[in-house]
């Protein structure tokens, strides 16, 4: 599962992950465009909050279900053979870490057994990347206007035909673990 946000994004990933069991057997990789200063109590924050196991992401980490795992600030956040890679690569649309590297890295790698999710936020990064999960056969959505607090990045999404479902934030978390059924069939 793949997560990627910015305006708003925090409150969004907060009540996705109080809505997702927390034995998940699913890793969940996030991306959000959030500064320096506030990115270490955010990780700290969330894991206090969630009820999962939330931190930044360490270079060659294996994946693991029950896992969240965020990009740390400046780094984008890769996925190849099963673990984590972290580059210092050059920003995608000013942004690093950015969405669209990640979910790149989680269609190459996963293809059809991928969930990715585009939540609120500026710009258009993610919208492009979430349309290379949805060719690669994975599962895509995007926050729906009526509950983003800035309807930028999912808005783009959805202008490209990436986003397979448009949902309600409130739907977005137990979409996702309804997910945790088809992941052990």
């Amino acid at each position: 599962v793949a997560l990627g946000a910015s305006t708003g994004g925090p409150g969004a990933l907060l009540e996705i992950l109080q809505a997702i069991p927390v034995r998940f057997p699913l890793p969940v990789l996030i991306v959000l465009h959030i500064g320096d200063p506030f990115a270490i109590a955010f990780a700290d924050w969330l894991d206090g909050q969630s009820g999962h196991e939330v931190a930044f992401a360490q270079e060659r980490e294996v994946l693991r279900g029950g896992r969240v795992l965020l990009a740390p600030p400046g780094c984008h956040l890769l996925v190849r053979g099963g673990r984590v890679l972290l580059t210092s690569d050059p920003e995608r649309h000013s942004c690093r870490p950015s969405v669209d590297v990640l979910f790149e890295s989680v269609a190459a790698e996963y293809g059809a057994a991928a969930f990715a999710c585009l939540l609120t936020g500026m710009g258009r990064d993610g919208a492009a990347g979430l349309l290379q999960v949805r060719t690669a056969g994975g599962e895509t959505a995007a926050q729906d206007e009526a509950t983003s607090i800035v309807y930028g990045m999912p808005r783009e999404a959805v202008l490209l035909g990436a986003a397979e479902h448009v949902l309600p934030l409130p739907a977005i978390g137990p979409f996702i673990a309804s997910l945790a059924g088809r992941a052990e069939d």
